[in-house]
């Protein structure tokens, strides 16, 4: 029976009913949210049970579902506490710092900034992961995870860093044709396909949230990553959902612009994550230190 088990599908599963949503869970893991659906499908078939119950704002595991991805969660503390009680019978020491973020958060928001770090902390390396097993407590071998999630993270230290608001943008000169959101059916609408499952895209989370109703979109364009998304509309390419912290750059540079004044507060955040015996590292407080300096926290 060992050997038949779907360790990648298990996985999977643990993650959406932790994060509460397959787009989460495909961010968090670094894969499509199509292969998130098919992971899921593919144990519900095995097992011959529902897993979890999609429903308009969040995804709610059934009873079977709860209790295989807690199964799995102390599963994967078990094997990660004796792997750490391994790597320190052999002494083993990282020079410097891990740390885990998603792609789009590593690469536009936390990389730009990290030379500040370096010149205050010369002494301290920072190596920078977005594979989806240091991203999950459960997995991450990292030192420091900056998670994108709703929060809930049990035997951990975490702090909430930063929240997020929503708002459409595009590059200057295409806001100058937009004078209604029904204008916005004239472009082509850029989407980020890690951002939330199908049937709740950042885009109708917005609109529900600020009580407007979105056009027909006859155009649009998907991409894997959000700082292809940010990129795309900086370009004048289309319309983005644009979600602060991503955006606040390219905001304050002026490539980027919101063309219409009413925010979304989303359900998810931005977290520091680390082990408590972590904190007894300077290198992590130090890095804490910094991190809470940037974001003003």
């Amino acid at each position: 029976m060992l050997k038949t088990l779907p360790y990648s599908a298990l996985r999977t599963l643990e993650s959406v009913v932790r994060v509460q949503g397959f787009g989460r869970a495909a961010e968090e893991l670094n894969v499509t949210q199509s292969a998130v659906s098919q992971h899921i499908k593919q144990l519900e078939d095995w097992l011959g049970h529902p897993l979890l119950i999609r429903r308009s704002r969040q995804t709610i595991p059934t009873e079977q579902g709860e209790r295989l991805a807690h199964a799995v969660r102390a599963g994967f503390g078990t094997v990660e506490q004796l792997c750490e009680e391994l790597r320190d019978s052999k002494n083993t020491k990282r020079d410097g710092l891990l740390v885990a973020a998603p792609p789009g958060f590593g690469f536009v928001w936390l990389l730009p900034r990290l030379f500040r770090f370096d010149a205050a902390h010369p002494d301290i390396p920072i190596s920078l992961s977005s594979d989806p097993t240091s991203q999950s407590p459960n997995t991450s071998d990292a030192d420091v995870i900056l998670s994108y999630s709703a929060g809930g993270f049990p035997n951990m230290h975490a702090k909430k860093l930063m929240s997020e608001t929503m708002s459409p943008v595009c590059a200057p000169s295409l806001a100058q044709s937009l004078h209604s959101v029904e204008d916005i059916a004239k472009h082509v609408m850029l989407l980020d396909t890690t951002n939330m499952p199908d049937h709740l895209s950042s885009w109708a989370f917005w609109a529900k949230e600020v009580g407007v109703t979105l056009p027909h979109i006859p155009r649009s364009r998907k991409f894997g990553q959000a700082n292809m998304v940010i990129q795309a509309a900086i370009s004048g390419s289309g319309i983005a959902m644009g979600r602060d912290p991503l955006v606040s750059d390219a905001l304050k540079a002026g490539t980027l612009v919101h063309p219409f004044p009413d925010f979304a507060h989303s359900q998810f955040s931005y977290w520091f994550v680390c082990k408590h015996e972590a904190l007894k590292s300077d290198a992590v407080q130090a890095f804490r230190a910094w991190l809470q300096d940037e974001v003003g926290v």
